[in-house]
């Protein structure tokens, strides 16, 4: 903040004077303050201080001399300098008069400009500098006055401090102790430390006469380390503290300062050792069940294997009765194949389901209308809906209703809940299809007016193993995987499904809600599934210990002119491709002797550049399996059973094109 303008009195009986001496000085920027007599110039100093007195010598009643002698005799102002200034007596004796008086010095009219200037000037100076130290002066006497206080008030809240935090410490269900210089002796144990240590640890007493010998050593070393290096200590479940052995403690010793060196340490101790126990219990716990799940996971891998292997020769028969189709087998065959297929859905849903509910399911998200979902899951549904003469109605807009999601296993999701619908709806019942865009979600509702839903299952209908209302016999079939595969799936679609049912024969609802994105660019509605062939033969080597698959598979492709050989084994295998590399290999992965990873991994290091095609036909349908064999370049992975269409379409596609996964539906 600027300091104010020193003030200058000019105290002078006549006005043109002190015109004349405010013209003079006005060039120094001061505070010039007008005195007409010495009784007014006496007045103003009892009230205000001035730096300098420029003082005329002859005026009425009070003259200069004895204005100057009472300025002096006052202690507020008799070290003002005082300047007098006279148009008459020059001589000597006049001006030692003044001097006698007080004043610094003696002007005589006319005034020289530029000497009262300069002799303003220098007072002016001198006043500022004595005004700054001693206001430099007050400044650090209260400062130290301030400080006295501070540390005053400081040792005051430190006691009262450190009485309220003794007293929370002794109340506290931790053990605490403050221990103070080197020999660390007590300044406090609250009653839970000398609980845990089995004695008394009064003020004063070191840690070694408390806890004496071995029992104190660890202690001691925690104790040295954090005095010595001025670091806190954290022990977490820390052995023996305290020569406790068999117990473990979480506890920190942090350093008390004392400015900047160590003064003592706090030391806060919890016993851990029932939860560590119960925790490396729980941890072996969880580990067991990591093995148990992993042994399910490999059960239910083998399971998969051995239930989808006998289903692909079925399969391939069926398709071989269908081209050779007689009128009077086709009631029969298409009872065989609807069964087949079932019970391939079912080999699906049980492993769909366990990988979901793990999250281990990778999904292949891309933009998509929800129409191509829908076409592909009426397509997969409509056997069950015509065996049941269902009236289906579908309201699906072919653009505006995109998300992101997995094509398959959105129609997977779809296809369930039409099943679900066709299955608890009498024969000639209705099912109801729409989908549409409503805000930032895009919905797709199935309803029925089928057997409905009590009201008690309605919370429990999308668990795993729980099936519909069903009276009588239990006709229907499934296993209640179903319905807890769509809300596995939706929910990694980052979208939600519910359910609604006014009751027993009412019919239900099942809603699907997926966040919506931006619309898409109209595309070509979904072609329905062709067995027409392209032209062209191929060299197919098909793999499989399985005779009755090899043989089915072997027979469907030379049937549709492809030139064929079959091996039972790894090592068939690699002497036919030796002798005649194929252009395809459908390979089965669990051969017995070397398997099918072993044949691909040889197949690609001993035909490095000839363009052969090989496929992965198999019962193994895990993640892990996939990544396997994506890694010994394997072209496509497809599980078993598979469509007949989606092997023929591969026998003309390139090496190296990786096709989605494939399943009868």
């Amino acid at each position: 903040m600027p300091r104010a303008p020193a003030t200058v009195l000019l105290v002078d009986d006549r006005e043109a004077n002190l015109l004349a001496l405010e013209g003079l000085l006005e060039p120094l920027g001061l505070r010039l303050v007008r005195a007409t007599s010495g009784r007014e110039a006496l007045k103003f100093l009892l009230k205000e201080d001035c730096a300098l007195i420029l003082l005329d010598v002859q005026m009425p009643d009070l003259d200069g001399f004895e204005t100057a002698a009472l300025i002096r005799s006052r202690e507020r102002s008799r070290n003002t300098p005082i300047i007098f200034v006279t148009a008459v007596n020059r001589e000597e004796s006049h001006i030692v008069k003044g001097y006698a008086h007080g004043a610094v010095d003696y002007l005589v009219k006319p005034l020289d400009p530029t000497a009262l200037l300069a002799k303003v000037n220098v007072f002016i100076e001198q006043y500022t500098r004595g005004q700054g130290l001693l206001e430099e002066a007050a400044l650090r006497t209260r400062e130290r006055d301030e400080l006295a206080r501070s540390e005053k008030a400081a040792r005051i809240d430190a006691e009262a401090q450190r009485e309220q935090l003794h007293a929370l410490f002794t109340q506290a269900p931790a053990a605490i102790a403050i221990l103070r210089g080197p020999e660390h002796a007590f300044e406090l144990a609250n009653p839970q430390l000398e609980k845990l240590i089995g004695r008394k640890a009064p003020p004063g007493a070191a840690v070694r006469e408390v806890l004496p010998g071995a029992a104190a050593a660890e202690t001691l070393r925690i104790l040295d380390g954090v005095y010595r290096d001025g670091e806190p200590f954290l022990g977490t479940e820390h052995p023996g503290l305290f020569g406790l052995e068999g117990r473990v403690f979480n506890f920190v010793v942090q350093p008390i300062r004392q400015g900047s060196l160590v003064s003592g340490v706090m030391l806060h101790a919890v016993e851990v050792t029932e939860s560590v126990q119960a925790h490396r219990k729980t941890e072996a716990l969880a580990r067991e069940l990591q093995e148990i799940g992993r042994s399910k996971d490999e059960f239910l891998a083998m399971l998969a294997h051995e239930l989808r292997n006998p289903l692909a020769p079925i399969l391939t028969a069926l398709d071989l009765m269908r081209i050779r189709a007689r009128s009077e087998d086709e009631r029969e065959r298409g009872i065989i194949e609807r069964q087949v297929r079932h019970l391939a859905r079912l080999v699906d849903d049980l492993l769909d389901v366990s990988r979901a509910t793990m999250g281990k399911i990778d999904l292949r998200l891309e933009p998509l209308e929800v129409a191509i979902a829908v076409a592909r899951a009426v397509e997969v549904a409509a056997p069950l809906i015509d065996l049941k003469h269902h009236r289906l109605r579908v309201a699906v807009p072919g653009s505006g209703a995109a998300v992101l999601g997995d094509p398959v296993r959105l129609a997977q999701v779809i296809g369930n809940l039409l099943n679900n619908a066709a299955k608890y709806t009498d024969d000639g019942g209705h099912i109801d299809l729409e989908a549409r865009k409503e805000g930032l979600e895009v919905v797709i509702r199935v309803r029925d007016d089928g057997s409905g839903i009590p009201p008690e299952r309605i919370d429990s209908i999308f668990d795993l193993f729980v099936q519909g209302h069903q009276a009588g016999e239990r006709s229907q079939g499934g296993l209640g995987l179903g319905l807890t595969l769509v809300r596995s799936l939706v929910q990694l679609h980052g979208g939600r499904v519910e359910v609604r049912s006014e009751g027993v024969g009412r019919g239900s609802e099942f809603i699907v809600r997926l966040p919506a994105i931006a619309d898409l660019q109209p595309r070509a509605s979904l072609k329905p599934a062709s067995r027409r062939l392209k032209s062209g033969s191929r060299r197919v080597l098909v793999v499989d210990d399985n005779r009755d698959a090899a043989e089915m598979l072997g027979e469907m492709l030379s049937h549709v002119g492809h030139q064929v050989r079959l091996a039972y084994d790894g090592l068939s295998a690699l002497v036919m491709a030796a002798q005649s590399p194929p252009e395809v290999v459908l390979l089965d992965l669990g051969l017995p002797g070397i398997d099918g990873f072993e044949v691909a991994r040889r197949l690609r290091a001993d035909h490095p550049s000839s363009g052969m095609k090989i496929v992965a036909l198999t019962g193994f349908g895990r993640d892990e399996d996939r990544r396997r064999t994506a890694e010994l370049g394997i072209d496509v992975h497809l599980v078993k059973p598979v469509e007949m269409d989606a092997i023929l379409a591969l026998m003309h596609e390139p090496a190296g094109s990786v096709a989605k996964e494939t399943r009868v539906q």
